[in-house]
């Protein structure tokens, strides 16, 4: 039976992960809510009816970013207290 290669996880960094996801979700999430109507700080009538177009458009997507980001989050976060406890139960078996 072959091995496979190893894996090399750096938790803290994983974490800062799972945290930097986590905080655009929700950025993006506020910004949804707030519906900042980026069309209105334009004073050319077309190039603002094109923003507020664009923008009423990426909301309907961004919910589904938000989704997508905050699991995404989740599951790093996840991943990286699973490599914790792991390594804790490796460094605590070495000890014996």
């Amino acid at each position: 039976m072959a091995m496979g290669g190893t894996i090399a996880v750096t938790i803290p960094t994983l974490r800062a992960l799972a945290a930097d996801l986590a905080g655009l979700a929700r950025l993006l999430d506020e910004d949804n809510a707030r519906s900042t109507r980026i069309g209105n700080w334009v004073s050319d009538p077309k190039i603002a009816s094109a923003l507020s177009n664009i923008q009423h458009d990426w909301s309907d997507k961004r919910g589904e970013i938000v989704t997508y980001l905050t699991s995404v989050s989740k599951a790093a976060h996840a991943a990286a207290e699973a490599y914790g406890t792991c390594e804790s139960c490796i460094a605590k078996a070495a000890q014996h």
